[in-house]
């Protein structure tokens, strides 16, 4: 996988594309070699192997890549007609679908330098932490709650008041 270095600007436009089964390092090593950003997010699961489990690095979104770059400058011939790649997502009359640069922004900024999805499992209720980016960057609060969706509830003293807010968990850093 290629390095997409967080404090680098990313590419503007997000593309989707579906492997072949199984053939995603084969897919990746292709696409390395193209003038594209590409992208697969990994997490870890617990697979039964021989009855015992086991931890292993698995495609968060198993079989797809997010590739990216500005449409005009893509080579959409080469990467259709890539060793691997099944076909790019999107439509005959409307060509590939874009996908919000917000949603892959999201995923990069919550992944390690080698696509692995961060747990923020270490973060608790009653955690000190501090904003790293948003429009309440460098605010420093507790947790009050953790969503389902990884999403940190705080309290900020702000404008002499105490208010709410939701942040993504890959947005806060844990302080202490």
């Amino acid at each position: 996988m290629r390095d997409i270095a967080k404090n680098q600007p990313l590419p503007k436009d997000w593309y989707i594309l579906l492997c072949k089964p199984n053939q995603n390092q084969i897919a990746e090593r292709h696409l390395a070699r193209m003038p594209v950003e590409i992208f697969m997010p990994y997490h870890m699961v617990s697979v039964r192997v021989g009855g015992q489990f086991r931890l292993q690095r698995r495609p968060l979104f198993a079989g797809y890549f997010f590739v990216g770059g500005k449409a005009c400058d893509m080579p959409w011939r080469r990467i259709r007609t890539t060793p691997g790649i099944s076909q790019v997502l999107g439509s005959v009359t409307h060509g590939p679908s874009k996908v919000p640069r917000e949603v892959v922004e999201g995923l990069v900024h919550r992944c390690d330098a080698d696509g692995m999805l961060v747990s923020y499992q270490d973060l608790s209720v009653g955690d000190r932490i501090k904003i790293k980016s948003g429009p309440f960057a460098e605010f420093v609060s507790r947790v009050e709650k953790i969503g389902e969706d990884a999403r940190i509830h705080a309290l900020l003293d702000f404008m002499g008041a105490q208010r709410r807010v939701a942040v993504d968990a890959g947005h806060v850093t844990k302080l202490d």
